[in-house]
This record gives structure tokens, C-alpha cells and sequence, in this order.
């Protein structure tokens, strides 16, 4: 699913493209808030979230109209977030984040790699990041090729720098916006690759 894609999903149906937050409440107990990145942000929702409690945001997507929607979000809700345009494959906005988040934002094969790359070079020392996808369980049931998922200790495998502290597969009910999501064919619930990892300070000298 290329820029395109999620550029026309965005034009068709903007209010049933992004997946509601199943999972980023339950991991942000104890996080202190400070700067932090959404990466592949769609519309914004999580982003805003994180704004809500107190983050000062930036997100990142390609899909320009999704980042327009998101702006505007921010503007009518008056919270402390920033949206630019821009391929999280090719690295991150300059400045470390002390949170680095990334949900069913990853493109799939090489290009997945190069976004947990980018993902884990923009969190400061100390800082967390999670990433939250469709498990790899789930390309049968919806026909993705063998490289677009990955498994949750295939994302662990990309980041041998962070510390890991949890990798594992959530089964979430009713993931989608929209009864009719196309998603949704395959049943009412889906498996999700979740991991979360901290990126240690270097040793004092």
C-alpha cells in the first residue's frame, strides 16, 4: 500500500481509513510527557491524543490530505501539535522524542525496516517507542503478500539497539471504523504485533 493508496483512501473515505486506538492507552501508564512522534500519523487521532495529555507532538505522513485533516484538527481543538508532510522511510523530523509511536503505519518489506530504523533514531536516551501492527497472522486472512506483516519479534529484530520490554500478539475486537470496512471480511476481530522498547542512556564515563 503505496503514497497513493492512502492518498485516494483519504479522498474517499477520510472518516474510515484510521484503525481506533485498541491499544496505546493501555501502554502509557507511567510515561512522563514531553516531545513526541507519531510516525505515519494518518489523520491525526493518536497524535491529538498524545496532545491531550499533555505531549508535544509532531506527526509524520505522506498522504498530504490526511495531514491537512489533521491540521485542522489541531486547530479547532487548540492542542499543541504539529503535522508535516513527509515518507517516514526515508528518516525522521531532526530533534530527539522522548515517545516515538508507530500503528498500522508500517508499508510492508523493506521499506517497514527503513521505518523502524528512523523510528529508533529519533528517540532520545531513556525514551520509549511502540509500534502496534497487523500481526503476520493476518496476511491469509486478508491476502497480504509473505512481506507486507511482520511478526512481533520481526520488528524486535530490527531495532538491536532499544531494549525490549514487551513483544507480543494482541487479539483486539472490532478493529475498524466502519462496519463495512473490507478489512472486516475475514471476521470481527484481528491479531496485532505489538512491541514496546526503551532506548537505554550510554553509561556515564
Amino acid at each position: 500500500m503505496d503514497r497513493d493508496f492512502w492518498r485516494d483512501a483519504y479522498e474517499e473515505e477520510p472518516d474510515g481509513v484510521m484503525v481506533g486506538d485498541h491499544i496505546l492507552d493501555g501502554e502509557l501508564g507511567g510515561l512522563q510527557p514531553g516531545r513526541a512522534l507519531d510516525l505515519g500519523c494518518g489523520s491525526g487521532a493518536n497524535a491529538l491524543k498524545l496532545a491531550e495529555l499533555g505531549w508535544s507532538v509532531v506527526g509524520v505522513d505522506w498522504a498530504e490530505n490526511a495531514i491537512e485533516l489533521a491540521r485542522q484538527s489541531a486547530r479547532d481543538r487548540g492542542l499543541d501539535a504539529t503535522f508535516l508532510v513527509g515518507d517516514i522511510t526515508e528518516g525522521a523530523p531532526s530533534g530527539e522524542f522522548g515517545l516515538v509511536i508507530s500503528t498500522y503505519a508500517l508499508p510492508g518489506g523493506e521499506l517497514s525496516r527503513k521505518a523502524l530504523a528512523a523510528a529508533a533514531t529519533a528517540l532520545a536516551p531513556g525514551g520509549t517507542l511502540i509500534v502496534a501492527e497487523w500481526d503476520r497472522s493476518m496476511s491469509d486472512v486478508w491476502g497480504f503478500g509473505e512481506d507486507d506483516l511482520m511478526t512481533p519479534e520481526q520488528i524486535v529484530a530490527q531495532l538491536p539497539e532499544l531494549e525490549i520490554e514487551k513483544a507480543e500478539v494482541k487479539r483486539i475486537e472490532d478493529p475498524f471504523a466502519s462496519p463495512d470496512d473490507p478489512r472486516g471480511y475475514g471476521g470481527s476481530t484481528a491479531n496485532v504485533a505489538l512491541v514496546r522498547a526503551w532506548n537505554p542512556p550510554s553509561p556515564q564515563v
